[in-house]
């Protein structure tokens, strides 16, 4: 074989290598994006929410996995470790047929952060990121939020015999004759739980959604006055107690000036000892000695309000402003007068508040048409949840809503107080019973939501309630699935007024046919607002019963709150512009299942706890 031969044969023998390799490149290459090709519309693979793998899942399977997980969390609550003790802190309360949740667990954000992960709409990029998530798991936190005072309160009482509190140096006043005797009580040293810490080990747990339980962790919390410095400032409580009382005074609009007096038996009560050396108040019970003189000087801003007498809006209430005392100032001027030792009345400070709408703005409000109604029936509640939703229709019938104003349900129902003319209603709280304000105010939020929709109005912010419940299923197909929660402070339903025009609220209580109607007046812009039946395309079964002891009832005794079924449902909601255009949005709810929990009662001298024992 001669040399130009042998170039030959190994020419050959290159591109045969050549072309094999590119037939092995092209077959692997072909291979890996069939492989990539498979999570078309699948969640790539080693992606984690938390604990969860939802890896190779489609969205709606992701979805379902979420959801379990979170049910379970919200319906046995997280279990708490202190002090060498396991308890468990339920995340929600049922008030009535209303489900108060404290954790709102947020699938629709935390799904987005996963929709487009390893995926990429150039097909060789997607292919390598489906084959680097074989190797390089992609994990991410479930998010939420938390409604933080509430659980802090249910988590104090949860370990209320576990804790010792911390006191603080106090005075110790006694009247003696015409003058006081004034001793000081030293602060003692407790140990209590760290809510910032706890606060801290409980988002963990949320974010990666364990079941593990929660350490709660002790500190321990020093008197912030010493008994020394207390003692150096007993001759400046004597002086202030001397030269009482003092007069706190208010001049009203006609000139009268009304009085009331700051006495020293009411100022032994407020006066504490500081740091620095100088006397304060309890803010907290100078707020309380202020309240009978709140309820006199107080006025609140009155808004124009109208009603419908046939087809014509007429006016009933004319716009006013109000007038509230500034506390924070009031208790600054006060206590500078009583420590300087000035017996001037101290003059109490308003803050003047304005009506929102003014009966200048309206005297042309432009109401002339029915822009929607929404109806829901509430037969067979119970007398106090009863008196709460005429009580919500009182504060809302005749309310205007400007236009560009985004109307807050619970702005307009606040503040849920027995002053205000809310009644409460027993509830199980862990395995306690206590009264709880404001039962039956899902029953308004659903109703203004449908009236909202009815409308054509841009919907701002709605929460499904957590349960399925009678009262709120659709009128159209008795399906749940277009009812609206609201509770303070959060979850609230908010709705925008578009209109170039004023919109009145009015709020009907059908009391024979125990219904509730709602009817948006205005000015029709030609728009049109419509949903479809809600249609349930999952109904999910409780599970089984749950009893837990309780010392709050007599032995025996056993309180229960019945069982919910669970379910997923949407419909479409349609606005119809003038313009023949056409808004579509579509709304989904799911309701978690609630399994029947029973409370027994035992005698306290035998109770066992049995921390494993879930409660809602």
């Amino acid at each position: 074989m001669n040399e130009e031969q042998k170039q030959r044969h190994f020419l050959k023998y290159v591109a045969g290598g050549v072309a094999a390799s590119v037939l092995i490149l092209t077959g692997l290459g072909w291979g890996a994006w069939t492989y990539a090709e498979k999570y078309n519309g699948v969640i790539a693979p080693n992606v984690f929410i938390g604990a969860l793998d939802i890896g190779r899942k489609t969205p709606e399977q992701a979805r379902e996995i979420l959801q379990k997980r979170t049910d379970e969390l919200l319906t046995h609550g997280v279990n708490i470790r202190f002090n060498g003790e396991t308890k468990n802190l339920p995340l929600s309360t049922l008030i009535g047929s209303d489900l108060i949740e404290y954790v709102n667990f947020d699938l629709d954000q935390t799904l987005k952060t996963t929709e487009f992960v390893r995926h990429d709409a150039n097909p060789i990029i997607n292919t390598s990121k489906i084959l680097y998530a074989l190797i390089r798991p992609f994990r991410t936190a479930m998010r939420f939020t938390i409604q933080t005072r509430e659980l802090n309160q249910s988590l104090h009482a949860l370990f209320a015999s576990e804790e010792h509190l911390a006191s603080e140096t106090s005075f110790l006043i006694k009247p003696a004759g015409t003058d006081w005797d004034i001793d000081v009580k030293p602060g003692v040293s407790g140990d209590q739980m760290d809510e910032e810490i706890f606060a801290k080990s409980l988002s963990k747990a949320f974010e990666t959604l364990s079941t593990d339980p929660v350490d709660l962790i002790r500190t321990e919390r020093k008197p912030l006055v010493s008994e020394e410095v207390a003692r150096q400032e007993v001759p400046i409580v004597r002086a202030i107690l001397m030269a009482a009382p003092y007069r706190l005074v208010y001049k009203q609009e006609d000139g009268t000036v009304d009085s009331w007096k700051l006495s020293a038996h009411v100022l032994a009560t407020l006066l504490i000892p500081t740091p620095e050396g100088t006397v304060s108040m309890d803010k907290v019970a100078f707020n309380k000695f202020l309240e009978p003189i709140m309820k006199d000087v107080n006025v609140p801003a009155q808004n124009a309000r109208f009603e419908i007498k046939g087809s014509r809006a007429e006016k009933f209430a004319e716009s006013k402003d109000g007038h509230i005392i500034d506390q924070d100032k009031l208790f600054q001027d006060t206590l500078a007068q009583i420590t300087q030792g000035s017996t001037n009345p101290i003059e109490i400070a308003t803050i003047i508040e304005k009506p929102s709408v003014k009966t200048a703005d309206v005297n042309n409000i432009g109401i002339t048409e029915i822009l929607g109604y929404g109806i829901s029936n509430y037969k067979n509640s119970p007398k106090n949840r009863k008196l709460n939703i005429q009580n919500g229709v009182n504060l809302l019938n005749g309310l205007l809503i400007a236009p560009g104003e985004t109307f807050s349900l619970l702005d307009s129902l606040k503040p849920f107080t027995l002053a205000n003319g809310y009644f409460p209603e027993l509830v199980i709280k862990g395995t306690k019973i206590e009264p709880d304000i404001g039962g039956g105010l899902c029953q308004i939020g659903t109703t203004t939501f449908r009236a909202a929709m009815h409308s054509g109005l841009p919907i701002v912010t709605r929460q499904n309630h957590s349960l399925v419940v009678s009262y709120y299923n659709d009128p159209a197909n008795n399906n749940p699935g277009t009812d609206a929660t609201i509770f303070n402070p959060a979850p609230d339903f908010k709705f925008t007024n578009n209109t170039e025009q004023y919109i009145l609220f009015q709020a009907e209580n059908i009391i024979a046919k125990q219904e509730l109607k709602f009817t948006f007046w205005g000015t029709s812009d030609g728009r049109k607002g419509s949903y479809t039946p809600p249609v349930v395309t999952r109904w999910i079964p409780y599970g089984e019963k749950i009893v837990q002891t309780s010392t709050n009832l007599k032995p025996g005794e056993e309180k229960c709150q019945e069982a919910h079924k669970g379910a997923d449902a949407s419909f479409t909601y349609t606005i119809e512009n003038p313009d023949g255009t056409k808004i579509d949005k579509i709304f989904a709810s799911h309701y978690r299942p609630l399994p029947k929990i029973c409370l027994v009662g035992i005698d306290p001298l035998i109770a066992i706890t049995n921390p494993e024992t879930p409660t809602p």
